[in-house]
């Protein structure tokens, strides 16, 4: 099953999706800049939207009581693959991976294991970053990323919702 087909697979489920990063370190936010961009288009439906910023673990508790099956983690990723490619993925399957390439590996591991206790499944949606270093905005390729997943967000959780259009 291809990653475009899980995420919308998953985003037909009760979803709570996390956005992680630091607003000061420039690409750090792109998580954030995707629940924003979610917030602003007002997404519908049974999914809920919440920026946790970089601790992670002060929201697990309270994550882990919402009415949600899935929780999509979107962080940031240092991986050395090309910026603005995405990983995605089970975190319990990617821990190697997350701890070794996300910009939050403790807290991260941490408030996946926490969720997974409460029965939640827990995927991350890493976005490779370019520039974590001190200050703010997005790098172009980085941005592009965001804006796409967003738009691919929105689109499968209305699909649902438009009216079918029936061509003779």
């Amino acid at each position: 099953m291809g990653l475009v087909v899980k995420i919308e697979d998953l985003l037909h489920q009760k979803t709570c999706i996390v956005g992680m990063g630091n607003y000061l370190k420039r690409d750090d936010a792109a998580g954030l800049f995707v629940v924003e961009g979610l917030k602003k288009r007002g997404v519908p439906g049974g999914v809920i939207l919440m920026n946790v910023e970089d601790v992670p673990e002060n929201y697990a508790y309270q994550i882990a009581e919402l009415d949600c099956d899935n929780v999509l983690i979107v962080d940031a990723v240092q991986s050395g693959g090309e910026v603005g490619s995405v990983l995605f993925g089970r975190l319990c399957e990617m821990e190697e991976i997350a701890g070794d390439y996300s910009t939050h590996k403790l807290s991260l591991a941490l408030t996946g294991k926490i969720l997974e206790k409460y029965h939640k499944k827990v995927w991350l949606l890493g976005i490779e970053v370019r520039d974590t270093g001190f200050g703010a905005g997005l790098s172009n390729e980085v941005n592009q990323s965001v804006r796409l997943i967003c738009d691919l967000i929105v689109d499968y959780i209305t699909e649902d919702q438009k009216e079918p259009v029936y061509e003779h």
